[in-house]
């Protein structure tokens, strides 16, 4: 078996397991609920550190599928805050930024969604590298921020060369 292959075979194992833990997150609304809320307030304190007064700051935050952090709180408190927020659209292998097709050098940050993390910021995604493809055309000086629920922070991820980590994680 080829180096690359024993990458792929092990990506599959750990995001099997972190489909598992994401539907029993997913089962449980109230918890999720209350457990997004505490991720979206880190993520907002950390959003907050980045707002310049004379400029206004640009967000990519995407939609989470069932199991992942629920963050319309934070979409909330960008509305309010007057941070301009977009979503992430897969098109073929490419990601677009909505609405409109925005330039992703506008992004300050990327709220990114992932499988698993670790600690240091490696990120395990669904698989069809969308994510990786896309931050490797942001800013040096964008924030990427993965979010996720603390059972999916891991020790360690198999990576590879394409994978992009985040700058930071925040977890409940």
């Amino acid at each position: 078996m080829t180096e690359g292959a024993a990458v792929g075979d092990a990506k599959r194992v750990v995001r099997s397991r972190m489909r598992e833990v994401r539907a029993s997150i997913a089962a449980d609304p109230a918890d999720r609920a209350r457990r997004s809320a505490s991720i979206c307030d880190r993520l907002i304190a950390s959003v907050a550190q980045r707002r310049r007064a004379s400029e206004q700051l640009h967000v990519l935050v995407f939609e989470p599928l069932p199991g992942e952090p629920d963050l319309a709180v934070f979409c909330a408190w960008c509305s309010d805050n007057g941070v301009a927020t977009y979503r992430p659209v897969v098109a073929g292998d490419a990601l677009l930024v909505e609405p409109g097709s925005v330039d992703p050098t506008v992004l300050d940050v990327v709220v990114v969604p992932g499988l698993a993390f670790t600690s240091r910021g490696d990120r395990l995604g669904q698989g069809g590298g969308h994510f990786d493809r896309f931050l490797t055309g942001v800013r040096v000086d964008c924030l990427r921020i993965g979010v996720a629920f603390h059972e999916q922070v891991v020790a360690e991820l198999p990576i590879t060369d394409h994978d992009v980590p985040v700058d930071v994680v925040i977890t409940d």
